[in-house]
């Protein structure tokens, strides 16, 4: 039995992530870097289960499609390029997704 996240609840997630990003856009890039951090963490916490490594994967590449949307929308026109935020993201990466339960009964560090 596959555990995956259904597309419902994925499509819901992204939806808040991106509401959060239009209320969030004017914090500091600091700030808005660690929450979205802290929330891809808490994501992945709780979605990160057997069988379900690409539906997380899926969701930290659409977030990171949104913070580059989003960050390259403040300031004067195109500013960032995917260059440049491919380097940001080299200096200050985003989590990496991890299965953290093991449905089988084995540990999963």
């Amino acid at each position: 039995m596959k555990r995956v996240t259904t597309r419902k609840k994925f499509i819901a997630k992204l939806i808040i992530f991106k509401e959060w990003l239009k209320k969030a856009r004017n914090l500091k890039t600091k700030d808005l870097w660690e929450t979205a951090k802290a929330k891809l963490r808490g994501h992945y916490n709780y979605y990160g289960v057997t069988d379900n490594l690409r539906g997380i994967a899926r969701f930290g590449n659409e977030v990171e499609k949104l913070l580059f949307k989003w960050l390259n929308r403040r300031g004067k026109k195109n500013c960032l390029n995917w260059e440049k935020f491919k380097e940001m993201l080299k200096r200050f990466p985003l989590p990496q997704p991890r299965i953290r339960v093991s449905m089988f009964g084995f540990s999963v560090n």
